[in-house]
């Protein structure tokens, strides 16, 4: 006689749990008093959040190990999930908890946050600075001295208990606008220690960056494991020098510098973005009506002579016919959860003004075997493109979350004398659809004061820094 679902021994149930996201699973404990009782199974809780965690980050930290939480804890961030996922998926979230504020030392803006944490990185004039998100305050580190503007900022590496990131940084004499110009550039690995959501250490690697002597340079900074690096592109050529060295704090040691060519000219109208995955770099190529993806294996980069590995495409359908400015393009902090970037774009239509689109490109994991050569990633569905009536002008007010679903900016919508909006863009993997959403904004807050924005999906809330240093937090979750 064949047995009933819920008189399964509790080990074949926690394996077709393995296979279940949320929010399946807590419609499975309703079914029954005796699956119900499984909610009190720590054991449970954590297969529901291992598999959750796959496709959208949850509220701890990449690599934190779930064993190591309480029953209570469990629970607790699956309820904030769901939370965040009602407040997000509402046309426009509200506010649910009294608004922080604080005063920087000057005027800076956020340049990074480590997911699952309190943590915010700073940039406040020439220092770069660890910051306590939920107790609106500097941890106690000093400060990185960088003695110049930040000019590009990588995605991260994650290790169990370290964050690290790299970024560019020129003397304020050779500042162009953000990802243009060349000049004599320092490097910096930042790393970031951290236990219980709070920073443990903070500090940071050097070194000199090879110098390019084009003004029509475009570059974009990698980091992985154990190296670190830079694309740069020039207008008009199709070579694509990359530059590498080792993650250390030895100025001395040399970078190896190879060219590729990509399989057209860049132009004006072009974005160029690199970024790495499992040691793996990925060169994309986007033109309003496709990107092209470069891939370079791990055991290329490796090596110091760099060959394309792979090259695959993605069409862009709901491309503009009459053309469009590039604003600037975002990436996740891994594109493992489902994409590899944004690029945002401005377009005059008559007779309503500016409109501004956001192109998702999406990314799938191959699951083939770890051999050093072939793509983790695959990039076999076309772009998906969501269209605002408004203007995106300024390079700090967007801001792309860990997962890549979420985008939040200001925008300017038309006509022109009306209030600016913060609005929430979502991608939608499972409908491979955007939506968009007008945040919630108390009127203490001037949205066209603005310097700086930060949007931390796992924790629902959005960092705001305005023009005189004011730091504000608005939680939505």
């Amino acid at each position: 006689m064949p047995l009933l679902f819920e008189q399964l021994p509790t080990d074949i149930t926690l394996e077709v749990v393995k296979l279940l996201e949320l929010p399946d699973p807590l419609s499975l404990l309703l079914t029954c008093s005796s699956l119900y009782k499984l909610s009190n199974d720590r054991i449970f809780w954590i297969s529901v959040l291992e598999t959750t965690r796959k496709r959208y980050p949850i509220g701890c930290p990449v690599y934190a190990d779930l064993s190591q939480y309480t029953l209570e804890a469990l629970k607790g961030l699956v309820v904030s999930w769901m939370k965040l996922q009602h407040s997000w998926d509402q046309p426009s979230p509200k506010i649910v908890q009294p608004v922080t504020s604080t005063s920087l030392s000057g005027s800076g803006r956020i340049i990074f946050n480590v997911q699952g944490t309190d943590i915010l990185v700073l940039a406040i004039e020439e220092r770069v600075f660890c910051w306590d998100a939920k107790l609106a305050a500097s941890f106690p580190f000093p400060p990185i001295e960088i003695g110049g503007h930040i000019t590009g900022v990588s995605d991260p590496t994650d290790a169990p208990g370290t964050c690290s990131f790299a970024i560019l940084v020129e003397p304020f004499h050779n500042h162009h606008i953000l990802n243009l110009g060349s000049g004599n550039s320092s490097r910096y690995v930042i790393i970031i220690r951290h236990a219980n959501g709070k920073a443990t250490s903070f500090t940071s690697q050097f070194s000199g960056v090879s110098q390019v002597d084009d003004d029509r340079d475009i570059e974009s900074l990698f980091l992985t494991e154990d190296m670190v690096g830079r694309t740069v592109v020039m207008v008009n050529k199709e070579d694509c020098i990359v530059t590498i060295g080792a993650v250390s704090g030895d100025n001395y040691l040399a970078d190896s510098t190879s060219v590729l060519k990509l399989h057209r000219p860049v132009s004006n109208g072009d974005f160029f973005v690199s970024f790495a995955y499992q040691g793996h770099l990925y060169n994309l190529l986007e033109n309003d009506f496709s990107v092209e993806i470069h891939h370079i294996s791990r055991k290329s980069l490796q090596s110091g002579r760099c060959e394309e590995s792979g090259l695959h495409s993605s069409e862009i359908p709901s491309s503009d016919p009459d053309g469009s400015t590039p604003f600037c393009y975002l990436t996740p902090s891994a594109p493992s959860y489902g994409i590899g970037a944004v690029f945002v774009r401005r377009t005059w239509v008559e007779p309503d003004g500016m409109t501004t689109s956001f192109t998702f490109l999406p990314s799938t994991l191959t699951h083939v075997a770890d051999d050093g050569v072939s793509s983790p990633l695959a990039f076999d569905s076309p772009c998906v493109t969501a269209r605002i009536s408004g203007d995106l002008n300024h390079l700090g007010l967007v801001w792309l979350d860990h997962s890549g679903f979420n985008l939040v900016a200001v925008i300017q919508p038309n006509p022109v004398d009306l209030p600016k909006w913060l609005l929430l863009v979502r991608y939608h993997p499972d409908t491979r659809s955007i939506s968009t959403h007008r945040l919630d904004v108390p009127d203490t807050i001037d949205l066209s004061n603005l310097g700086s924005l930060c949007v931390d999906d796992t924790a629902g809330a959005v960092h705001l820094v305005d023009n005189e240093g004011i730091l504000s937090t608005l939680r939505y979750v």
